[in-house]
Parts: C-alpha cells; structure tokens; sequence
C-alpha cells in the first residue's frame, strides 16, 4: 500500500469552502476528499459541499514517492486554517 500526505478538516461556512477551494487549486497535485465511502475531487467546489459542512473531511494528496515530502508540507501549511 502506498503512503500519501493526509490531513483532516471542517468548513463549517460557505466562506470557508470558497477560501479552501482558491488555494487548494494552487497546489500542483491531485488531491482527494474524502468522508466514509465517498470520494470526490478536493479542488471542486462542488465535490467539497456534496459531503456536507460540519462533516470532517480527510484530505489525500496523489503524488509520487519523489513528492512526499513537499506534498505534505503543502498539505499541512493549507490545512491549518481549516482544523
């Protein structure tokens, strides 16, 4: 099983997604949100109100083994305004 960057975060405001969703986008990886069995797309709007506020949302960042590194520095710089 391969490792990848993760981290956890809670909107709980609309305002919350729409900053979450403008610098997420700036991130040069692919990145996945996830809640219980549902996975969507972190960078879509959509995706990211589709599994509710107030839920916590995991966060998975796809990159290669190369990448881990900047990828989860990226990651937990970003999440820390959401926790």
């Amino acid at each position: 099983m391969v490792s990848r960057p993760t981290c956890m975060v809670k909107f709980t405001t609309m305002d919350q997604v729409q900053r979450f969703i403008d610098q997420i986008r700036k991130m040069p990886y692919d990145v996945n949100a996830r809640h219980g069995n549902y996975v969507v797309d972190a960078k879509s709007l959509l995706g990211i109100l589709s599994l509710s506020l107030g839920r916590e949302i995991c966060l998975e960042v796809m990159c290669d083994e190369g990448s881990y590194t900047l990828a989860d520095e990226l990651l937990q710089a970003l999440c820390e305004d959401f926790r």
